[in-house]
C-alpha cells in the first residue's frame, strides 16, 4: 500500500491551558476527497490551521508527500503544495478579479522559476494574463475580470479565493467551509465546481464543511470530531450508521426515544 499523500498522527494543540486537540490522527491518500465534520467547538478549523501551517502544534506530526512538515510554516507548505481557502474568503479587495489571480500565479512562477517576462516590464506577461484569464473562465469568473474584488457577491468572492488556490497548482486543496454563508443555489454550485475541479485536475481535496448534503456527496471518506478528538472515520455509509456519531449529532436523550 503507498504512503498516505498527508498523515497526521496525534497531534495535540493547547491555548494557553486549554488543550483543544487531544491527539488527533488521519490520513489522506492521493486524489481522495476527505472531509472533516462535527459539531460547532468541535475543532475542525484548529485542526485546518494546524494541518496547514497557520498555527503550530503542541505535539504529533504532519508528514506531506512522503515529507516531515510539523515545523514549517504555512508559505512552505504552500510551496510545497498546499493550497488553501477560509470560512471567510480572504482576497485582495483592492484589486481587480484579474489581478488577484494574476498575483497569485506570479508568486507560484517566482517560486518555481518559471519565466515571468523581462524584468523591467511594470505589467505581467502576456503568459501570465492568459493563464489568469483562462482560470477565470473555469470558474466562469472571466466576464468579472476587471470588476473590483471588494465588490463581489459572498459567492463569487469564494470563487475567486478558489482561483487564487489554484492559481498555485496545489496536490493538495484544503477547504474550510467553503459553503458558508450561502444561499442553496450557490451551495450547489461551489459542490458541483469542487467535485469537477477535483475528478479533472486529480487534486486531493480536505475540507470541514456543515451542510451534510454537501459533505455526502463529494466525501469519499469522513472523519467525525467532537471535543477535540475523533469520534469516527469511514465512509460515508459507515459514519452514517455508527452509533457514537449520531449520539453526537442528536445527542443520547433522542437516540433512546
Amino acid at each position: 500500500m503507498s504512503e498516505p499523500l498527508l498523515q497526521v498522527q496525534d497531534v495535540r494543540k493547547n491555548y494557553g491551558p486549554i488543550e483543544v486537540l487531544h491527539g488527533v490522527s488521519l490520513s489522506v491518500g492521493k486524489g481522495e476527497v476527505f472531509a472533516i465534520i462535527g459539531p460547532n467547538g468541535a475543532g475542525k478549523t484548529t485542526m485546518f490551521r494546524v494541518m496547514t501551517g497557520e498555527v503550530g502544534s503542541n505535539g504529533g506530526s504532519i508528514r506531506f508527500n512522503g515529507e516531515d512538515v510539523t515545523r514549517l510554516p504555512a508559505h512552505e507548505r504552500v510551496r510545497r503544495g498546499f493550497g488553501r481557502t477560509f470560512q471567510v474568503a480572504r482576497v485582495f479587495h483592492d484589486f481587480t478579479v484579474l489581478d488577484n489571480v494574476i498575483v497569485a500565479i506570479e508568486a507560484r512562477r517566482r517560486h518555481t522559476k518559471e519565466p515571468l517576462g523581462p524584468w523591467r516590464r511594470c505589467a505581467p506577461s502576456e503568459e501570465v494574463r492568459a493563464e489568469a484569464l483562462a482560470l477565470l473562465a473555469d470558474l466562469k469568473l472571466d466576464a468579472l475580470a476587471g470588476q473590483g474584488a471588494r465588490f463581489l457577491s459572498h459567492g463569487d468572492k469564494k470563487r475567486l479565493e478558489f482561483a487564487i488556490a489554484l492559481a498555485g497548482r496545489p496536490t493538495v486543496l484544503m477547504l474550510d467551509e467553503p459553503t458558508a454563508g450561502m444561499s442553496p443555489s450557490d451551495r450547489a454550485d461551489i459542490a458541483r465546481l469542487v467535485s469537477r475541479i477535483q475528478q479533472e485536475r486529480g487534486i486531493t481535496v480536505v475540507m470541514t464543511e456543515h451542510d451534510m448534503d454537501v459533505v455526502f456527496g463529494l466525501a469519499n471518506r469522513i472523519m467525525v470530531m467532537n471535543y477535540g478528538e475523533v469520534v469516527a472515520t469511514g465512509t460515508v455509509d459507515e459514519v452514517r450508521a455508527d452509533p457514537k456519531v449520531r449520539e453526537v449529532y442528536l445527542g443520547k436523550e433522542m437516540i433512546s426515544a
